[in-house]
């Protein structure tokens, strides 16, 4: 037992000693490089995606109607740049509209950018948005001019007109009031389109309307330092002083509105005006092309009639040349002679009047102040007056007429008050009020009542005087008119009988021949007795010798 338990240890121990194993190296199992991988792909793709993603920005509208989140896209000249993630209200009861760009359409948001939802629209100047009735509708924006970033905005409820990458120019006009004109207004220039008003707004201190207008090429060489921009806008029918004038634009201007320009035709030389220059809208063409005159006579006058009629702005004429206008009028209390009195404030332009020199003629020397004094000094001791006259019948509108009056009485100009003051004269007015006046207490005088009694009197008399001359004439048909008409009768009957008896073939005319006949050879015996008795007169006492013959 021991030897059969010893003798596996000595061939144990015959066996070679077992040297130590080195340890094993660990490779990565390629099963580990797909998650790899697709961390990768997906730290780059969350890398791209991050720096792809733009800014968010906020747009807030007055309603959402058509915009929904997650549908309603975001794009730039019809381009998709982004998309609605959010709408809430704001503290107003507005809608504010949250929507993430993408990183290109960064540099198109500046402060002056202009959000709008497209939706079909039918306005004077046509249909749009006509695609967003199958697509539904989206939000588009114009790229502002500033420098300055924005991410905050307000959206437009009218679409503006995108004009950037157009051949053209942007001018801005000052306005009093908008009148008719909207977004897409045409600009005309001689009947013909030339532009469109692209955005209007009412100025800060609401003193009026600054609106922007986009001039197509080739008209904006047109635009020059001296263009007049005027309302166009339906029809202009003006009924004042200087009587009744109509003038229109074109069809498209009559039913929405629009915009004229030209140059004044002494001003063809200027240069064309650069893009942003701001012009003047006057209300109308006879405002715009009026010379802008830059000498400016102040001058009052008082009337002792009355003003109605009279408005800012007449015309004031001198012996019927345009020189100036009335300014403004109002009312002034005479303390010293206790009574009310009634200026009436003219502004004159000499300019105006220049323009009427006859060329080559001599001008007067008005250079200085004190030459223009002695000028109108010498006008009204010649008879010049100041006197209110009507420019129109129907709507009763006035003017102020300075004419020359003969036998005017002697004054002159009152240079010593803040307004010189020019004379005046009644126009006549007055006096046909008061004339008319007195025949109507002439005709309040008349006794009509009396007229009016004896007046039905006569007529009674003369209608009993016509029943008299209707009895009468019915006496004459049943009395008179059968004994007329049997002279009558008779009297045919005796034209008959003469008649017969003065005819060819009737006794009478035959004995009437034989009797003319021997009267006239009763003519031709005494004619030869006659003749005998000159050569024989004896032949009255002898007689007839037995001889003659």
């Amino acid at each position: 037992m021991l030897l059969q338990m010893n003798a596996p240890d000595e061939h144990l121990a015959q066996l070679p000693e077992a040297q130590p194993a080195e340890p094993r190296r660990h490779r990565p199992a390629l099963v580990w490089l797909i998650p790899l991988i697709a961390a990768l792909l997906g730290g780059w793709i969350a890398l791209q995606s991050w720096l792809a993603k733009g800014p968010t920005i906020t747009v807030a509208f007055r309603t959402a109607d058509g915009i929904e989140p997650g549908k309603t896209l975001i794009r730039y000249k019809n381009v998709d740049v982004g998309s609605v993630t959010r709408v809430s209200f704001t503290k107003d009861g507005g809608v504010l509209v949250s929507a993430s760009l993408t990183h290109d359409a960064a540099q198109f948001l500046r402060e002056d950018s202009q959000f709008w939802v497209v939706r079909p629209r039918v306005s004077a100047g046509g249909v749009s948005g006509l695609s967003t009735l199958f697509s539904g509708a989206y939000i588009s924006f114009t790229a502002g001019r500033s420098k300055q970033s924005r991410s905050e905005f307000r959206g437009l409820e009218i679409p503006p007109v995108d004009t950037e990458g157009l051949p053209g120019h942007e001018y801005v006009l000052h306005a009093h009031d908008a009148g008719s004109l909207q977004v897409g207004s045409p600009v005309l220039f001689r009947r013909v389109k030339a532009g469109e008003v692209i955005a209007y707004r009412m100025d800060p201190d609401g003193s009026g309307v600054t609106l922007r207008i986009f001039i197509d090429s080739p008209y904006d060489r047109f635009v020059t330092t001296a263009v007049r921009f005027w309302h166009a806008s339906g029809i202009d029918l003006t009924l004042d002083a200087a009587g009744l004038r109509l003038q229109t634009q074109s069809a498209v201007a009559v039913l929405e509105g629009g915009l004229a320009f030209e140059t004044p035709a002494n001003s063809t030389l200027a240069r064309p005006a650069p893009a942003d220059t701001q012009f003047e809208l006057f209300n109308d063409r006879a405002s715009a092309m009026r010379n802008p005159y830059t000498e400016i006579q102040h001058y009052r006058m008082y009337f002792k009639e009355s003003l109605r009629g009279l408005s800012t702005g007449a015309p004031v004429d001198l012996h019927g040349i345009h020189v100036g206008e009335v300014s403004g009028f109002g009312i002034e209390y005479d303390q010293d002679e206790g009574i009310f009195r009634f200026p009436v404030d003219v502004d004159f332009y000499p300019e105006m009047l220049r323009e009427h020199y006859i060329a080559g003629a001599t001008r007067a020397d008005d250079t200085t102040k004190a030459s223009q004094r002695e000028i109108l000094d010498r006008l009204v001791a010649a008879g010049m007056r100041a006197r209110l006259k009507s420019g129109n019948l129907v709507t009763g509108q006035l003017y102020i007429d300075l004419d020359f009056v003969p036998h005017a009485p002697r004054t002159a100009i009152n240079w010593n008050t803040p307004r010189p003051q020019m004379p005046s004269i009644d126009g006549g007015l007055n006096a046909l009020a008061d004339k008319l006046g007195d025949i109507a207490t002439k005709l309040d005088q008349v006794p009509v009542d009396q007229i009016s009694a004896q007046l039905l009197k006569t007529l009674q008399e003369l209608q009993g005087t016509l029943r008299g001359t209707s009895a009468l004439v019915g006496h004459l048909n049943d009395d008179v008119t059968p004994e007329v008409t049997a002279a009558l009768g008779n009297a045919r009957q005796a034209l008959k009988a003469v008649e017969s008896t003065l005819s060819d073939a009737s006794p009478l005319q035959s004995d009437l021949r034989d009797t003319l006949k021997q009267l006239s050879r009763s003519a031709r015996t005494l004619a030869d007795l006659s003749d005998y008795l000159e050569q024989h007169p004896e032949s009255l006492i002898r007689g007839k010798p037995p001889d003659a013959k």
